[in-house]
C-alpha cells in the first residue's frame, strides 16, 4: 500500500510506519480494491470525537463547524488518481457507510491547494460527492513543512 501511495503522491505519499501505524490503531479504517491479486486502490480513515484535531492540522480557518464524531480519510489512492470518478466514488462511499455505521455524522478530508491531481478533477470529485469548501488548514507533513490545504466537508446522516 505505501508503495502504491507513494508512486501517486510522491514524498507526500504515505510510508509503511504511518500505515502500520493506523492500521493497528482502527483496522475496520482501511478499505482496499485489489485487481488481479494486485492492489489498485485503497483509503484509510479514522474516526474523530467532535473537538478532536489531527496531530499534523495546525491553523484551522473554518467557516463552518465540525459537528459530532466524524471521518477523516487519511489516505485516499486509486489507480485512476480521481479519472474514474464512478470506480473511486464506490471506495469512498464504501468508507462513508462503514463510517456512518460507527456514529459519524460528518467526513472532513484537507485537500492540498496544490493537489498534485487537481488537473484530473480532485476537488471536483469531492464536491460531486456532496462535499463542501468549509475553510483552510496547514497540514504538517514533517516537523520542518507546512502545506496549505483546503478543508471539505460532508454530512453523513
Amino acid at each position: 500500500m505505501a508503495r502504491v501511495d507513494r508512486k501517486a503522491y510522491g514524498a507526500y505519499g504515505a510510508n509503511k510506519k504511518l500505515l502500520f501505524k493506523k492500521l493497528l490503531a482502527f483496522p475496520q479504517g482501511v478499505l482496499v480494491i485489489e485487481d488481479k491479486g494486485k492492489i489498485t486502490g485503497f483509503t484509510v480513515f479514522e474516526v474523530m470525537n467532535k473537538d478532536d484535531v489531527p496531530e499534523d492540522f495546525c491553523d484551522m480557518k473554518l467557516q463552518k463547524t465540525i459537528n459530532g464524531k466524524w471521518m477523516h480519510p487519511v489516505i485516499f489512492t486509486t489507480k485512476t488518481n480521481y479519472k474514474d470518478k464512478k470506480s473511486d466514488s464506490r471506495l469512498l462511499l464504501a468508507a462513508e457507510k462503514i463510517a456512518k455505521n460507527l456514529g459519524c455524522v460528518e467526513s472532513v478530508v484537507p485537500l492540498s491547494k496544490n493537489h498534485p491531481f487537481k488537473e484530473n478533477g480532485a476537488f471536483e470529485f469531492w464536491e460531486d460527492n456532496g462535499y463542501e469548501n468549509i475553510g483552510e488548514i496547514n497540514w504538517l507533513p514533517s516537523q520542518k513543512e507546512s502545506v496549505g490545504c483546503y478543508l471539505y466537508r460532508k454530512k453523513l446522516v
